[in-house]
C-alpha cells in the first residue's frame, strides 16, 4: 500500500462499490447505482479480438471511444467518454451484451488527504553521503539498517537462489531507472531491467516522478553488494517498470488492468501491485485472473487503512494480499487485515522511530531532481518483499504460482501471541520468512527423490539376480543419477568451484547447472533419453551396468520427484500441472521399461561369458 510516510502521495483506490451482491462473485454492478460526480468515462472489456468499430456502430455514444493503449487492442480494453447523465442507460444496454466482458465507470484513483510527515525527513539519508562499504556479503554500507532484510533472512536464501532471471512487473508510479525521462537511482545502476511501459503518457518509458514506486523496486531488487547504499531481496532478477499512477498519485481502472495484462503477456513471472482500497471491479478481476491463468503470481498490499478489510486488488480471487509488521513482528498500526490476507511481510513501523521503516533508494521530493535513501512505512512496502521472495522461489524452480503460495505459507514465521501454524486474519500464515522457503524449494524435491530412490533400489534388488548387481555401485548411481548430495548444500558444499553445483545436483538436474535454467526443467534433462541412452549403452558389463541401471533408477525417481512434489516446469510443454505431471510420468514408466530390459540383457551376456 502507499507509503505512510508519504501521506499526501498515499494511494487510496476510491472505487465504489457496485451492487448489493458478494463482490467476490462474478455479478453486474446494478446501472442504478450512483455514479462519480468526476467520472467522465467508461472502461470497457471487450472479448478479446472483437474490433472496436463494431462497437461504435451498434452504440452512438461510444463513437469517441479508443483502446486505452497501444497495447490494449489485443486485450480489448476500451475507454470512452460519455456524459454522466447518459451513463446508467449505457451502462445496462453494454452489460447485455455477449461481446462485452464487463462495462463499468472508469474510477480514478486519488491522493488521500492529509499533511506530510515533515517530523521524519531528518531520518532520510542523502544518497551523496558517504558510508564505508561493509565488509564480506553483501558489503552495501546501509544493509545493517535494513532490519526487514534480517526479519526475512535474506542472506540465508541467497545461499541458494538470487532471483535469477525471474521478471518482477512492479505496477506503480513508475521507476527511476533511466535519464532519457527521469531520474535514474544510483543504488538502481546494476539492477537489470526489461521493457516496461508508461500507460499515463502511453509511451515505453516508465520514468517515476513520484518516488513510491522506486522504493517498492529497490526492495525488490536494488543493486545488491555493490559497495554503497542498501539491498535488495531478489537482486538478479529483472524488474518490469509499468506506470499507471501519476506523479500526483492517481490512476485509473483501465490503466492498473491493462498494465497487469500487459505484464502477463509478456512475460513477467511476478506481478508486484503496492495500492488498492475501494470497492470491487469486473474489469480489473478479469485481469487479475488473466495474469493467475498465465502463470503469474500477483502479489497485492492489504490496504492502509488500520481495519478488518482487505482493500482491492488484493481481495480478488487469484491475489495473493500481503499485511503488514513492524521489526517487532506485530500487526503495523495502519495495516489492513481479513479473510483473504496470506501473508505478512515487513512494512515498517514508525510509531515509536523513524527508522522502523523500510529504508530504499528513492526520489526525494523535498529536493526536485535529487535521490535519497528514505524509510518508508506502509503495506505497499511489505508487498515487494513477498514479490522477491517469490521471485527467489521461481529462480530455485518452484514456477506453478499455487505452489509458491504453498511454500510461503508452510514457511513462515510464527508472529507474536499466534499459536505456530495458525492462520489468522491479521497475519494470514504467518510472517514472510524467504530464507526458509527457499530452502524449502531446494531440499523438498531432495528428500522426495532420495526416498524414491531407495525405494526403487530395493525393488530392483528384490526383483533382480543379486549374483548379478553390484549393490555398492546401483546405490551410488542411484544417488548420483537422482538427487546428488542435496543435503551438503547448506554446508557449502554447492559453493566449491567448478565441481561444487555438480555434487549438489542430481544428474536429472544438472541442466540448472550447465544451462542455467534455474526455473524450469528443459525436456531433455525431463526425459528418459539420457539414462537410457547410458544404460543400453555400458549394460554389457557387470560394473558399468550396475553404476548406469543405478544412474536410471535415481533419474526415474527424480521425475517421479516431479509429479509428486508440484515445482516442477518442463519447458515447452503448456501450463504449469497436468501436461507436465504426463510428460514425467510417460517418461518414468519409459524408463523403468529400459532399466528392466538392460538388466536381462546383461544377465544374458553374463550367462554366456560363464558358458564360453
Amino acid at each position: 500500500m502507499k507509503s505512510l510516510r508519504l501521506a499526501p502521495l498515499a494511494l487510496s483506490l476510491l472505487l465504489v462499490a457496485c451492487g448489493g451482491a458478494d463482490p467476490r462473485t462474478p455479478v453486474q454492478p446494478d446501472p442504478a447505482d450512483e455514479i462519480p460526480a468526476n467520472v467522465d468515462e467508461l472502461v470497457i472489456d471487450l472479448v478479446d479480438g472483437r474490433p472496436l468499430s463494431e462497437l461504435t456502430e451498434v452504440y452512438p455514444l461510444l463513437k469517441q471511444a479508443h483502446w486505452n493503449s497501444d497495447e490494449s487492442a489485443d486485450e480489448g480494453i476500451a475507454v470512452a467518454t460519455v456524459a454522466r447523465e447518459a451513463m446508467g442507460e449505457l451502462l445496462a444496454k453494454l452489460r447485455q451484451d455477449p461481446d462485452v466482458e464487463a462495462a463499468e465507470p472508469n474510477l480514478r484513483y486519488s491522493i488521500e488527504p492529509g499533511a506530510l510527515n515533515q517530523d521524519v525527513a531528518a531520518a532520510d539519508i542523502p544518497d551523496d553521503e558517504e558510508h564505508p562499504a561493509l565488509d564480506g556479503f553483501p558489503n552495501d554500507a546501509l544493509y545493517g539498517r535494513q532490519w526487514n532484510m534480517s526479519m526475512v533472512h535474506a542472506r540465508e536464501a541467497w545461499r541458494f537462489a538470487k532471483g535469477e532471471d525471474v521478471i518482477v512487473a512492479v505496477i506503480d508510479t513508475g521507476v527511476a531507472y533511466e535519464d532519457a525521462k527521469g531520474l535514474w537511482a544510483p543504488d538502481l545502476k546494476r539492477t537489470r531491467f526489461v521493457p516496461g511501459k508508461d500507460f499515463i503518457d502511453d509511451d515505453d518509458i516508465a520514468a517515476d516522478d513520484n518516488g513510491h514506486g522506486t522504493h517498492c523496486a529497490g526492495t525488490i531488487a536494488q543493486s545488491t553488494n555493490n559497495e554503497i547504499g542498501v539491498v535488495g531481496l531478489a537482486p538478479e532478477c529483472k524488474i518490469m517498470p509499468l506506470k499507471v499512477l501519476t506523479a500526483e498519485g492517481w490512476g485509473t481502472t483501465s490503466d492498473i488492468a491493462d498494465a497487469i495484462r500487459f505484464a502477463a503477456d509478456n512475460g513477467a513471472h511476478v506481478l508486484s501491485l503496492s495500492l488498492g482500497g475501494g470497492g470491487y471491479s469486473r474489469v480489473l478481476a478479469s485481469a487479475v485472473q488473466h495474469a493467475r491463468d498465465k502463470g503469474c503470481l500477483v502479489v497485492c498490499a492489504a490496504g492502509n487503512g488500520g481495519r478488518g478489510r482487505v482493500e482491492y486488488p488484493a481481495a480478488y480471487p487469484g491475489a495473493t494480499a500481503v499485511s503488514s509488521v513492524g521489526p517487532t513482528g506485530q500487526l503495523a498500526f495502519y495495516s489492513s487485515y481479513g479473510k483473504q490476507c496470506f501473508i505478512a511481510g515487513p512494512g515498517g513501523d514508525k510509531s515509536k522511530s523513524a527508522t522502523d521503516g523500510v529504508l530504499q533508494n528513492t526520489l526525494d521530493f523535498n529536493r526536485p531532481g535529487k535521490t535519497h535513501y528514505a524509510y518508508y512505512q506502509g503495506t505497499s512496502m511489505a508487498t515487494p518483499h513477498v514479490a522477491a521472495a517469490a521471485a527467489l522461489l521461481y529462480s530455485a524452480g518452484v514456477t506453478d504460482p499455487a505452489a509458491v503460495e504453498a511454500l510461503l505459507a508452510k514457511t513462515t514465521l510464527t508472529p507474536p501471541g499466534v499459536t505456530q501454524g495458525s492462520w489468522t486474519p491479521q497475519y494470514g500464515h504467518g510472517i514472510l520468512d524467504a530464507g526458509a522457503a527457499v530452502r524449502a524449494a531446494i531440499s523438498t524435491p531432495g528428500w522426495w527423490t532420495l526416498g524414491l530412490t531407495g525405494l526403487l533400489v530395493g525393488l530392483t534388488v528384490l526383483l533382480s539376480d543379486r549374483k548379478h548387481l553390484k549393490l555398492p555401485l546401483l546405490a551410488a548411481g542411484a544417488v548420483a543419477g537422482g538427487c546428488g548430495l542435496f543435503f551438503l548444500e547448506s554446508w557449502g558444499v554447492g559453493e566449491l568451484p567448478l565441481v561444487g553445483p555438480f555434487l549438489v545436483h542430481g544428474m536429472a538436474d544438472w541442466d540448472l547447472v550447465l544451462f542455467g535454467a534455474r526455473w524450469h526443467w528443459t525436456p531433455l534433462f525431463a526425459s528418459a533419453l539420457i539414462p537410457a541412452f547410458l544404460a543400453y549403452t555400458f549394460h554389457a558389463k557387470p560394473c558399468t551396468r550396475a553404476l548406469t541401471a543405478g544412474i536410471a533408477l535415481g533419474w526415474t525417481a527424480r521425475l517421479v520427484a516431479g509429479i509428486l512434489v508440484p515445482f516442477s516446469d518442463v519447458r515447452f510443454v503448456p501450463g504449469h500441472g497436468v501436461l507436465d505431471s504426463v510428460w514425467l510420468g510417460a517418461n518414468a514408466v519409459l524408463l523403468l521399461g529400459v532399466i528392466a530390459a538392460c538388466l536381462r540383457l546383461g544377465r544374458g551376456k553374463d550367462a554366456h561369458r560363464v558358458t564360453l
